[in-house]
């Protein structure tokens, strides 16, 4: 391995009424929480709470073992929305690995990517629907 930039467009964002509209490509899925903003009234994005990875984003996030803790969580005018970075296989677990290192998820706890990265130094580089999300940002390797 050596040092690497990864640069996914975020796409989105869904809901589970929309949820047929994501792309079946490899690439990770961010699962948010959605509230009305106080000062607009639109529906926003409020906070990441999980960050998962699959050879196809749309069946990542329609078969997910976390699905019923997401929907348990908000209260019943919140909303979850979905966002997803398309990313090749070879790069895909390295970038879902960068992206739970670097945000610490909330439904991540789990994830041996919290207070690790078995990879060489990567660079992220995010663009596109990346509200609530670092822009920029490097993960050294610490195994």
């Amino acid at each position: 391995m050596s040092e690497q930039m990864l640069s996914p467009k975020m796409l989105g964002y869904w809901t589970d009424e929309t949820l047929k509209e994501v792309p079946d490509e490899s690439g990770i899925y961010c699962v948010f929480r959605a509230a009305k903003d106080p000062e607009t009234g639109e529906m926003d994005v409020q906070e990441l709470l999980y960050v998962g990875e699959h050879r196809s984003t749309r069946f990542g996030l329609q078969h997910d073992e976390h699905r019923d803790s997401w929907y348990a969580f908000p209260p019943p005018d919140e909303e979850i929305w979905y966002a997803v970075g398309l990313c090749g296989s070879a790069n895909r677990e390295r970038l879902a690995a960068a992206m739970i290192n670097a945000h610490k998820p909330r439904f991540n706890s789990n994830s041996p990517y919290l207070d690790r990265f078995p990879f060489d130094a990567t660079t992220v580089h995010l663009y596109g629907k990346k509200h609530k999300l670092q822009s920029i940002f490097n993960v050294e390797r610490h195994d």
